[in-house]
């Protein structure tokens, strides 16, 4: 096998990642040559062709799929060994963190996050990527990946987090669906609805304590993304339960829409900022573990 070049890692993520030379040089702000020769490497290197054309796109290849699924947190974990230090200076760093989760628990903290960084550290860098179904379903050695993810509890468990504050859940209806300021839980079920998140990808709170109560409800919308979810419900006769207060944003921004309480026995949202244990005695992540208390307490 020839030498291995780790200057290869990262094009070689982003060419899994984007099935496309020329999204990865893109990505990477290489050009497209420079990205193609590197393909023309990892070919020679694996002696696999990585991304086959079929049609106008491409496909990966069985051992790229392979290597997708763990090339991510290689890199992870080989910029943590390379970025651990014995001190930190928040003003001078340029650390760039990770922390993932779905877009309303990332808004939800955000603006206090920004204010107590920019004052802190001016230099740092955040990434927010989404917790998606391959994140939650890998938990927990996917969290290797990310220096925090917000999940709710029940996802994790027996390990180090911050707790943000609960949140009660409200039902988001169409002012002119003719539901009831005070609806009766029959009057709810009889409504098709719209879930956050598909029930295969097993991230939707609300649906797994109907469901353990012997609620069954029919969905008709399904989204990943919070923020879209009063889209999907405006002009129709769709119930969604939501966060209270992304309820309260989404009234705001759209008069039509009505938010009543739901006539079942929720228990609320308890997101919490989940970090893993390795990561105990870095510098760096114990300044930003100090910045994440702040912002969990701060946070309304």
């Amino acid at each position: 096998m020839a030498a291995i070049d780790y200057n290869l890692l990262r094009p070689l993520r982003a060419l899994l990642e984007e099935r496309s030379v020329t999204r990865a040089a893109v990505t990477l702000h290489v050009s497209q040559p420079t990205m193609s020769t590197a393909l023309a490497r990892l070919r020679a290197h694996y002696e696999d062709p990585l991304l086959i054309r079929r049609g106008n796109e491409h496909v990966l290849s069985p051992l790229a799929e392979r290597l997708l699924a763990v090339v991510p947190a290689l890199i992870a974990e080989t910029e943590q060994i390379f970025g651990l230090q014995s001190r930190f200076e928040p003003a001078t760093s340029t650390r760039t963190f990770s922390i993932a989760g779905v877009d309303y628990a990332v808004a939800r903290i955000a603006p206090t996050l920004a204010r107590i960084v920019g004052a802190d550290a001016p230099h740092t860098r955040f990434e927010f990527p989404t917790a998606d179904a391959r994140l939650v379903n890998g938990l927990p050695d996917s969290m290797r990946t990310t220096d925090a993810v917000i999940l709710p509890h029940g996802y994790l468990a027996d390990r180090p987090h911050i707790d943000l504050p609960p949140e009660r859940w409200m039902c988001l209806v169409d002012g002119g669906s003719g539901i009831s300021e005070d609806p009766k839980a029959e009057e709810l079920l009889s409504r098709p609805w719209v879930q956050n998140t598909a029930v295969r990808e097993g991230m939707n709170p609300v649906r797994t304590q109907l469901q353990l109560r012997g609620i069954q409800i029919s969905v008709a919308a399904v989204t990943p993304h919070f923020f879209v979810v009063p889209s999907l419900v405006i002009g129709t006769d769709r119930v969604a339960v939501v966060p209270e207060g992304l309820a309260t944003m989404a009234q705001t921004m759209h008069p039509q829409l009505a938010v009543v309480e739901p006539p079942f026995d929720l228990e609320p949202l308890r997101d919490a900022l989940w970090w893993p244990p390795d990561r105990e005695h870095d510098a760096e992540h114990v300044w930003l573990r100090r910045i994440l208390t702040q912002v969990a307490s701060q946070v309304i």
